[in-house]
């Protein structure tokens, strides 16, 4: 199941005012997403603004650790180059899976931001094996 333009535009106009006010929104066909393309300068309030709007993020190292629902679901968009980055907010009751892609341009200045929505929710839990993790465990006094 795909969505439509008006769809995707309804949907993500959830998302977009927690996201900026200065971020202009268009539609792109190719993808079937919202887009914004915006200047250096705009980026580390954007960046707080996705990790505050978004419960998880995915970039090169710890996309292999994402849900295989979700990987599937974003196919060749799940192979992310270094300083990409994908957001993600699992569907619920009011509204559907909605992911943020994050692209900086080659050259530095410009980022693009896309707004794609999935036709079907995923499960994660964090996996509590990390190295720190596993030391905290080692030396609580339990």
């Amino acid at each position: 199941m795909s969505f439509s333009k008006q769809q995707v535009e309804e949907i993500s106009q959830a998302i977009t005012p927690l996201l900026g006010e200065e971020l202009t929104w268009r539609w792109e066909a190719r993808l079937s997403v919202m887009l914004s393309e915006f200047a250096r300068d705009k980026k580390d309030k954007t960046l707080v603004a996705l990790r505050n709007a978004f419960p998880h993020e995915w970039n090169k190292k710890n996309i292999k650790k994402s849900p295989v629902e979700l990987k599937k679901q974003l196919g060749e968009l799940a192979k992310l180059q270094k300083e990409q980055l994908i957001f993600s907010l699992p569907a619920n009751g009011e509204h559907p899976t909605i992911v943020a892609i994050w692209w900086p341009w080659g050259h530095g200045g410009t980022y693009s931001l896309r707004l794609l929505i999935l036709p079907h929710g995923y499960n994660y839990q964090p996996s509590n094996d990390s190295f720190i993790t596993k030391l905290k465990q080692m030396f609580s006094p339990n």
